[in-house]
């Protein structure tokens, strides 16, 4: 009889605890059913950098996106043991369930935006993009700052050495990071080109190969043409000839108005080719690769001088009289 009550009693005590276990399990399956996203608020979830992942789920909860902390503290322990939330932006579907959505905190699968810097584009300028971009961290990168991380660098200038691209970045990246990220791909690149050059060609390293992909990426966005205004360039570097080159007076003047005056052309500084010898000292923007391309292996001409036209392209000439007739023609 003994035996019998005590068989009873385990019977219907794992009786009870497979109904607890039920009901937890059906507890814990109401989140592959509830769906944190609302229509009345955002469904952009910020986790911000410091935050445990109690600080989190206890934010997600007060916020209205969860039912229960929780549920959804024992799913986050369940699915990792020791689990992380990475700061940043995460954007929550309409489809979204919570565990589909802790999956993504989980995973640190951020909402990732984009910037897009265009050929041609100066660092003063990528300076204001990225300034103006309330995703990403500019708050430690003042003048100051910029200086000590110009210094470790082999460069003059922060000029010329961001890659332009459409670059894909999770929101909170700083400053540093991002320009890191567009530099590591514009030495990737140069040190390609600088490979696979023309070894005639007069430069002494791949930055003055940069520096003269900048000048013809601000003389033409023709990609046929670009070639050959390479080649006028070496072949004037050859001669010993200067660059006489437009845009480096333009960017070494404090006040471009969008005319070039005699005053300019004699105006000696590091960057007006018309007064120095040989390349400016810094890239004039950030070339593209066609620029770069060009620069590595010019096509091997006579031309001497160039001079635009009236449909948006050069002539080219390989005599002084020649490009005269040129500038009366298209020029005046």
């Amino acid at each position: 009889m003994k035996n019998l009550y005590n068989y009873k009693v385990l019977k219907y005590f794992f009786f009870i605890v497979s109904i607890l276990i039920l009901l937890f399990l059906s507890f814990l399956n109401f989140s592959f059913k509830n769906s944190p996203y609302k229509n009345n608020i955002s469904n952009i979830i910020i986790v911000k950098k410091g935050d445990t992942v109690s600080n989190t789920i206890f934010n997600l909860y007060k916020k209205g996106y969860i039912d229960s902390i929780f549920r959804f503290k024992v799913l986050a322990y369940l699915y990792n043991y020791n689990p992380v939330f990475l700061n940043g932006k995460y954007l929550i579907k309409s489809n979204d369930s919570e565990f589909s959505f802790l999956v993504k905190l989980v995973k640190g699968n951020l909402l990732q935006e984009s910037i897009t810097l265009f050929e041609g584009t100066t660092y003063r300028e990528i300076k204001k993009i990225l300034y103006k971009n309330k995703s990403i961290n500019s708050s430690e990168f003042d003048d100051k700052y910029e200086k000590t991380y110009l210094s470790q660098l082999r460069y003059p200038s922060l000029e010329g050495l961001c890659f332009p691209d459409t670059y894909k970045f999770s929101a909170g990246i700083t400053f540093e990071e991002f320009l890191t990220t567009c530099q590591n791909k514009m030495e990737n690149i140069l040190l390609h080109y600088w490979r696979e050059r023309d070894f005639s060609l007069p430069y002494k390293s791949p930055y003055e190969m940069l520096i003269m992909a900048s000048i013809i990426e601000k003389e033409t966005a023709n990609e046929q043409e670009k070639p050959i205004v390479a080649s006028v360039f070496i072949n004037r570097l050859n001669k010993k000839m200067r660059l006489q080159a437009d845009p480096t007076v333009i960017y070494g003047m404090k006040n471009y108005k969008g005319n070039i005056t005699k005053k300019d052309l004699n105006e000696k500084n590091e960057y007006n080719t018309y007064k120095i010898n040989g390349l400016p000292k810094t890239p004039i923007c950030s070339p593209g690769e066609s620029s770069i391309k060009a620069a590595s292996k010019p096509i091997i001409s006579d031309y001497l001088y160039f001079v635009a036209n009236k449909n948006g392209k050069h002539v080219f000439s390989k005599n002084y009289q020649d490009h005269v007739k040129a500038v009366n023609k298209y020029q005046k």
